[in-house]
């Protein structure tokens, strides 16, 4: 099970999220989805409207891309710890790095809920 679990949180990142294929939403996340829990989210996500509604807005910028550096499952949930590099909004325009942890919770093979926190600090290098 935690196998499988792990396959559908990374077909989310990889073909959703950093791909923009909104048309898998319905197929990998639950139809009454909730972001328990996201720091960063414009709106509240609800259902997975509010989840095409939340990708086609973190994909409007042209440059949203995670990498997925650690993914752990165990029973219903899967932990990820990513980066992302991207270009700020308007009008700075840096380079961001930032540093995020995701907790997903499976059920039913669909995403079901997520706790999202970022790090927007300086990532630390290792020595």
């Amino acid at each position: 099970m935690s196998e499988a679990n792990k396959t559908i949180v990374r077909r989310f990142y990889e073909e959703v999220e950093n791909q923009g294929k909104v048309e898998l939403i319905d197929e990998l996340v639950a139809s009454d989805f909730r972001d328990a829990y996201n720091m960063v989210a414009p709106f509240p996500v609800v259902g997975s409207e509010g989840v095409k509604k939340l990708v086609t807005a973190l994909r409007s910028s042209g440059n949203f891309h995670l990498n997925v550096e650690d993914m752990i499952a165990e029973g219903d949930k899967v932990v990820c710890r990513m980066s992302s590099n991207r270009k700020a909004m308007a009008p700075t325009g840096e380079e961001v790095s930032l540093q995020l942890v995701e907790i997903l919770r499976i059920a039913n093979g669909k995403i079901a809920e997520r706790w999202v926190i970022i790090d927007r600090g300086p990532v630390p290098r290792a020595s």
